[in-house]
């Protein structure tokens, strides 16, 4: 008889969260005991971690894009007006006061 225990032990040899998150800095030796991993998601706090991090509730992936980041390849639809016919363009081509103009709601 099998039976499946979901969400216990966590196997060993996984990666610790802290390898891609944007809140830590992680220093390495030469030897593989040498790694020194600091959490900086606290306010005004540094944490040092000593162990393999599973779940973290202040975990940002490091991999995905910003905010900000997205907003610079973003397509904007721009509306018509009697000078220009309505149109995708790029983030980056607009003036600051336009991105910081709040959409009108239809």
């Amino acid at each position: 008889m099998l039976i499946k225990v979901s969400g216990g032990t966590p196997v060993n040899g996984d990666e610790t969260l802290c390898a891609t998150c944007s809140h830590s800095r992680i220093t390495r030796g030469l030897r593989l005991e040498e790694e020194l991993v600091l959490c900086h998601a606290a306010p005004m706090e540094t944490i040092r971690i000593t162990f393999k991090v599973t779940s973290c509730t202040e975990y940002v992936d490091g991999r995905e894009p910003s905010y900000h980041e997205l907003l610079e390849r973003a397509w904007i639809l721009r509306p018509g007006s009697s000078r220009r016919p309505a149109g995708f363009v790029r983030a980056n081509e607009l003036h600051y006061e336009e991105l910081a103009r709040p959409s009108k709601k239809l």
